[in-house]
């Protein structure tokens, strides 16, 4: 498990697998940058070219340390730039979030790490604005880490979140809007979603304690997968794969 500091935003991640950037152009990537194939002009499996910079320190932006010319710990200089946006480094950010109401915040640049057992840990990322083609816009999301590299797409309206199904091409509920005990619905990969409780309290190994989080357990064949969101941050932690959430950067 990496080393963690309760309550910190900016977490170092014992892997040098993506170097963060939040100012750069991420945007900007072709979407070649994300098939887990070195191709187009990288110099690195999907960094690197036209991607985002490849990790050349040895994975000394990961080591907890100010050094190698950084302007911070594990930032600025030959690592990602360093966040100076004064409510994403409080100290609170991770246990109180953006003070917004959306269970699961969409906006560009934001990103979420999970540590999990053994040291495993995934990212999710949002890297874009696209429209698909319902006509409509969605956040484009990565996920990186433990699961490989996964594509989603979600967008919210009226407080309901939806995310995108390229199998089906149709959307597919992901989060309802004004959440209810008991409330459930289905999905083509549920048998069935259940909000077990809207005012849940959770004790999580980042140091912050939380209430009034939005439980959600998805059923699959006849297995449940618990998930717990607490508005204004996102997903907090997943029982299933005893992930919680690490450090996130919410704009």
């Amino acid at each position: 498990m990496p080393c963690h500091r309760a309550n910190r935003i900016i977490d170092p991640i014992g892997i040098a697998v993506l170097c963060i950037l939040i100012v750069a152009g991420i945007s900007s990537c072709q979407p070649t940058c994300y098939d887990g194939e070195q191709n187009q002009d990288e110099t690195g499996l999907d960094c690197g070219g036209v991607c985002v910079p490849c990790d050349t320190t040895g994975g000394n932006c990961f080591d907890g340390i100010q050094n190698q010319g950084e302007e911070g710990v594990d930032c600025g200089g030959p690592c990602s730039p360093c966040i100076t946006d004064t409510t994403l480094t409080d100290p609170q950010f991770l246990c109180n979030g953006t003070g917004g109401s959306s269970y699961f915040p969409l906006s560009l640049n934001s990103y979420w790490i999970y540590a999990m057992p053994n040291s495993e840990w995934f990212q999710l990322e949002i890297v874009e604005e696209t429209t698909l083609n319902n006509g409509n816009d969605y956040f484009h999301m990565v996920t990186t880490g433990a699961f490989g590299t996964i594509h989603d797409y979600f967008r919210e309206v009226g407080g309901q979140v939806y995310r995108w199904n390229s199998s089906l091409s149709a959307e597919e509920v992901y989060i309802p809007s004004n959440p209810t005990n008991g409330q459930l619905w289905t999905t083509s990969n549920a048998d069935s979603i259940v909000i077990d409780d809207v005012a849940a309290t959770l004790s999580s190994q980042n140091g912050c304690t939380y209430d009034n989080l939005l439980q959600v357990t998805s059923y699959s064949s006849g297995t449940g997968s618990t998930s717990y969101y607490k508005q204004g941050l996102g997903k907090i932690e997943l029982v299933g794969v005893q992930a919680y959430l690490d450090s996130a950067v919410v704009y």
